[in-house]
């Protein structure tokens, strides 16, 4: 079966995108493998074991980029969820940890454990 996830967005929110879900696959175990550009095009393999998952983008003007997450074996959408999920845990916990105030410190730790205890993992692997 195959699985397939699709969005239009910003450029900016792509990079941020990219960086997350990149960072996301590696910690849950799979390889980078490949980075093909042409142009305005874009694709990026991760395997492991028999499992491919692919992310291609396009850009569609010069403000926004479609981005297209596809595999035959792995259901993505969930794959996504966790990665951005985990992507702004990560943003929120390069701040959280030069906060001076105890309690602000404290509130931005609940909620970065709660973005990351989200979703169930597709894959296996540790945050």
């Amino acid at each position: 079966m195959a699985y397939s996830y699709e969005a239009l967005v910003r450029i900016a929110v792509f990079d941020i995108f990219e960086l997350a879900f990149t960072t996301y696959m590696e910690r849950v175990g799979f390889n980078h493998m490949s980075v093909g550009r042409l142009g305005g095009h874009s694709v990026h393999e991760y395997s492991s074991g028999s499992d491919l998952v692919s992310l291609t983008t396009s850009a569609e003007s010069q403000s926004r980029v479609n981005i297209v997450v596809h595999s035959n074996t792995v259901p993505v959408e969930p794959l996504v969820l966790d990665a951005l999920t985990e992507g702004v845990a990560d943003f929120l916990q390069s701040f959280c940890e030069h906060l001076t105030e105890r309690s602000s410190e404290d509130t931005l730790q609940q909620l970065i454990i709660g973005l990351r205890d989200s979703f169930d993992r597709v894959v296996g692997g540790d945050a």
